[in-house]
């Protein structure tokens, strides 16, 4: 690309109405509110939403928190969702601090988790199980609780009428606000399950398809926060959009061709790069 002129709507950047992106997970009311309490201090919304399907991929709490100061439109980066597209759709594991795992076990091996059953079984049985997630399927696995390789609480839903996010939003609330969760991948597993001294457990998610993401979205059935992991090449940031442009009545057309103009100056200012190698970001 660097050999190349950039184009404009190579970027997928829009402005969409804000009643036509749906959030597919649950938001954080405390990061929803330290977010508002950002974007309303700087007045400028530094880095669009990720958009695919009318979903929001990434930027759920940005998105809230925009719709909740008001915005009738929103600036979103669009990126085609559910083929062989780019984008790569992976789950985070919560590494759980020690009260926190006691109470999650305590809870699960006590029945007081009524959304599910438990299977007790080893590391690699319920990794298979969680890989061959599907929708709505009878007996699915749903989430692990791992505390060594040949010891894990493997949980199913407790009915056919029991939604998979439903029992993940059940598990996840016994122990937020309990701590710092810290996210992990699958690739880190064994060696955390082997390596790490204070790992009392790790909660282990399935292995969502992008239709599994829409389906919730489109059906109000919110994942809990922070357990999709999106990984999406090209994605921009540091546009600085005011929020005066969100909010305003402006027909939305004529905001997408300011916006178009904007785009185009940029690029042949060469004031906007692209960065082949990963970075390290630090959330606010």
């Amino acid at each position: 690309m660097a050999n190349q002129r950039l184009e404009p709507h190579e970027l997928h950047l829009r402005f969409v109405p804000a009643d036509e992106v749906v959030l597919h997970e649950e938001t954080d009311p405390s990061r929803v509110n330290r977010i508002r309490a950002t974007l309303d201090n700087d007045g400028v919304l530094r880095n669009p939403p990720i958009v695919g399907s009318g979903v929001v991929l990434d930027g759920a709490t940005r998105t809230t928190a925009l719709k909740l100061m008001g915005a009738r439109d929103l600036l979103v980066q669009q990126v085609p969702y559910g083929g062989n597209d780019g984008v790569e759709l992976q789950a985070w594991y919560h590494m759980l601090p020690v009260q926190a795992a006691k109470k999650v076990i305590e809870a699960v091996e006590g029945g007081e988790h009524p959304a599910s059953v438990v299977e007790r079984t080893t590391l690699a049985r319920a990794s298979e199980a969680l890989q061959d997630f599907r929708t709505g399927v009878s007996g699915r696995a749903c989430a692990a609780i791992v505390r060594g390789e040949e010891d894990v609480l493997l949980l199913h839903p407790s009915g056919p009428e029991i939604s998979t996010p439903h029992v993940l939003r059940e598990l996840v609330a016994l122990y937020g606000g309990s701590g710092e969760i810290y996210r992990i991948v699958h690739e880190d597993l064994v060696s955390t399950v082997r390596n790490e001294a204070e790992c009392p457990a790790i909660v282990m998610f399935p292995s969502f398809t992008p239709e599994n993401i829409v389906y919730s979205a489109q059906n109000a059935d919110y994942l809990p926060a922070g357990i999709t992991r999106h990984i999406i090449p090209g994605r921009a940031l540091n546009l600085n959009i005011s929020l005066h442009l969100l909010m305003a009545s402006t027909p939305i057309e004529e905001k997408n061709a300011w916006l178009q103009d904007v785009v185009t100056s940029k690029i042949l200012a060469r004031k906007v790069r692209y960065y082949h190698e990963p970075v390290f970001v630090f959330d606010d």
